[in-house]
């Protein structure tokens, strides 16, 4: 029920999670993939359900700042404790007990029995597995290297423990903040995928970029790469024949092996004399690139596989499509560089460099840090918000760092000297060269764009003013009421009502005169009129639905707006929120008694196929809840473990609404917002290439947004000035 063969998962069994998947169809097509077996995300669910941890962990999450990178270590270190003081099930133990001892009885011995069988289950002991999640991903959330593997496990018992260990790294600090950003479920679900241990002497990756392919390559296990604590070697093939064109020999000082005394995973120097030694000749690197080429041919996008060999021979521990790898930078400048590196994340960035050692420097890290580090560690991603890039001394491509930064848009060069660098050096970096300035950071035009970048804000936290935006695109008013039903003061009190949405009158001077962005309250019904419950929410009574049939509210937030206008305060709009109809917007806006900026929240693809009808109607604002409008668009609730694989907001189908909804926008001079929960370069580059007017973000990501999307422009204009000829 829990536990199935690796061989024996079946295509559209999304409980096994990605890698499972994967695994199991290199299987299918006789690939040199390891043996094993999967526990699925049901048996994770039956061992939280038992242990009753749902509602403990989904406490600890509540309301937690997962910028507060100290609160979010605590929250992080108390529920690996619950999860250590937790008990696997005795039906899951069961199962997974049948499946390791069938991993290395063949079926042939378990006839034999008797004393034969007991003489090899006593060997079976002293063979080791490996322990690695295997997550449910989508397109444009990998999640590389948040949860933890654990290698070289020996014994049932160590087995049961390394599965818990696992299972509570989906609450490592750099996980949480990762589902935050992305807007994902804070108890998310996993599978664990146990396999015959690879105690490989040689381990590295493989992927296609252009027309090359690049092979990556270190002495022993592969996570001295995922963990960035190496420079690997990289061998650059051409695509079509697998002929060398280039190689750059590594810096691999550190390799992770099996100890032969205790059978556990160890960290050790690498002999002074095998540092730099070249790790594969002609005939291993051919069989690298031909197992590349044979996973690459089972897809339609681009694979990155990672490599094992183990006494001369070649195994597949992992395929997962390759990331795009980051926006290309500006121009190089024309003088000689300081330094260059290995271009892991492209990019470029200006800023002061902040040296970290250890982990008492994060709290040094301020805005727009370039920090420099000796390796690419994955406790650095909780502060992708603030950061501008990272140099460093070790990492390749493929550490579980460098996917981040990819996915996040995070400049980042490694094989650079960091000692050769001083705390607060202010440097340029462009495409993984290192450039001296005497200019302050933040010059030459970084940050600024035609894009107008705006801000998501609600009544919970303050918004640092040096951080300059174009507005407040988002003012979002649940937490505006401390505990009190809205509802109910609306029809009883609503003088006290009208005095808290006057709150809003704060920011409306604080953002003067650019426009705030105010979203009338919307909630999803839990539970209304005692007995009755939503089935699905989203789809439900909320929105203007609600505000049309119980006016109350709407009123008092109008009226509250009308007293600001009156104080000369005359830079807020109301955003309707889950408008789907033009008769919605009608009615709503019989309800205003004076002139005030009136906009939609589109959520719906209805409201989308008829923005002309709205743009008729006098809408002076188009917001668009990307979030939502993707769910609703492909029929997905990313909340769901079984189908979020499928988010996708980067699909064509929703980007060709949005380039409707634009379009038409423009010959009505209608303003056109995108609402973004989490930070994905690749859709925000889709949506300034659509041409909306202002993307508006969460605070966090407000300057590596400015940076991101001013480079991004650039690129554009030189694109389209090279394609017309006019360069």
């Amino acid at each position: 029920m829990y536990v199935k063969a690796l061989d024996r998962i079946e295509k559209t069994d999304r409980t096994a999670g990605e890698k499972a998947l994967t695994l199991s169809g290199m299987l299918r097509e006789k690939l040199p993939v390891p043996p094993g077996f999967v526990i699925n995300s049901e048996g994770f669910a039956l061992f939280l359900k038992r242990n009753r941890l749902e509602e403990k962990i989904s406490d600890l999450l509540s309301g937690l700042d997962v910028d507060d990178y100290r609160r979010l270590s605590e929250v992080s270190n108390e529920i690996k404790n619950l999860f250590e003081n937790s008990e696997v099930p005795e039906s899951l133990r069961k199962e997974v007990s049948e499946a390791y001892e069938s991993l290395f009885v063949s079926r042939e011995a378990k006839e034999v029995g008797g004393a034969a069988l007991d003489f090899i289950k006593a060997g079976r002991d002293q063979t080791n597995v490996s322990v690695r999640p295997s997550p449910m991903t989508s397109p444009d959330s990998p999640f590389a290297g948040h949860m933890e593997s654990v290698l070289n496990v020996q014994g049932f018992e160590s087995l049961i423990e390394s599965v818990k260990f696992c299972w509570s790294s989906l609450f490592t600090p750099q996980a949480i903040y990762y589902r935050k950003k992305k807007g994902f479920s804070d108890l998310p679900l996993a599978g664990l995928v146990i396999q015959r241990m690879i105690n490989s002497e040689k381990s590295g990756s493989a992927f296609t970029d252009d027309s090359k392919v690049f092979v990556e390559g270190t002495w022993g296990l592969g996570n001295a790469i995922s963990n960035g604590i190496v420079l690997p070697d990289v061998y650059v093939l051409e695509r079509e024949t697998g002929n060398e064109l280039e190689n750059r020999i590594g810096k691999k000082t550190w390799t992770y092996t099996r100890d032969p005394v205790s059978g556990r995973t160890k960290k050790e120097a690498v002999l002074r004399e095998k540092v730099n030694e070249q790790l594969l000749d002609r005939e291993e690197i051919k069989s690298v690139f031909e197992m590349h080429a044979k996973v690459s041919s089972l897809y339609t996008q681009s694979q990155v596989i990672e490599w094992a060999m183990e006494r001369n021979k070649f195994y597949i521990l992992q395929t997962r499509p390759l990331p795009a790898k980051g926006t290309e930078g500006r121009e190089e400048i024309e003088k000689e560089p300081l330094a260059e590196g290995l271009n892991v994340s492209h990019g470029s960035v200006k800023g002061g460099i902040r040296i970290i050692s250890n982990t008492s420097d994060f709290e040094r890290i301020e805005e727009g840090d370039l920090l420099a580090t000796k390796i690419l560690s994955p406790e650095l991603f909780p502060f992708f918000g603030k950061i501008g890039g990272i140099i460093s001394d070790y990492g390749g491509f493929t550490s579980n760092l460098s996917f981040l930064c990819r996915e996040f848009g995070i400049p980042c060069v490694t094989g650079v000297d960091t000692s050769s660098l001083n705390d607060g050096q202010v440097l340029n970096v462009i495409n993984g060269k290192l450039y001296t300035t005497e200019e302050p950071a933040g010059t030459e035009g970084e940050g600024i764009t035609a894009t107008e970048i705006k801000v998501n804000l609600d009544f919970s936290k303050e918004f640092d003013l040096e951080r300059e935006v174009d507005g407040v695109g988002l003012l979002k008013p649940e937490d505006l009421f401390a505990g009190r039903d809205p509802f109910s003061l609306s029809k009883t009190n609503p003088e006290e009502l009208v005095e808290m949405f006057y709150r809003i009158g704060s920011f409306a001077k604080k953002f003067y005169p650019k426009t705030v962005w105010y979203r009338s309250f919307s909630v999803r019904s839990d539970e209304i009129e005692g007995e009755w419950r939503e089935r699905n929410p989203l789809l439900g009574w909320r929105g203007i639905r609600r505000s049309l049939e119980e006016p109350e509210i709407l009123k008092c937030e109008v009226e509250a707006i009308r007293r600001l206008y009156s104080q000369g305060l005359n830079n807020i709009g109301i955003i309707l929120s889950f408008v789907s109809s033009v008769e919605e917007f009608r009615m709503a806006k019989s309800l205003v008694p004076f002139s005030l900026k009136l906009g939609i929240e589109i959520c719906t693809p209805s409201s989308a196929l008829d923005i002309e009808s709205f743009c008729r109607e006098g809408v002076n604002n188009v917001m668009i809840n990307l979030p939502e409008l993707t769910q609703l668009t492909l029929g997905v609730d990313r909340t769901n473990v079984k189908v979020s694989s499928i988010y996708s907001e980067s699909s064509p189908s929703v980007m060709k609404l949005i380039g409707k909804i634009v379009r038409t926008c423009k010959n009505h001079n209608v303003e056109v917002s995108v609402s973004l929960e989490r930070f994905d370069p690749d859709v925000i580059e889709r949506l300034i290439r659509i041409g909306v007017n202002s993307i508006s973000l969460d605070p966090e990501f407000v300057q590596t947004g400015k940076n991101l999307i001013s480079r991004m422009e650039r690129k554009i204009l030189l694109d389209n000035l090279r394609e017309r000829g006019e360069m």
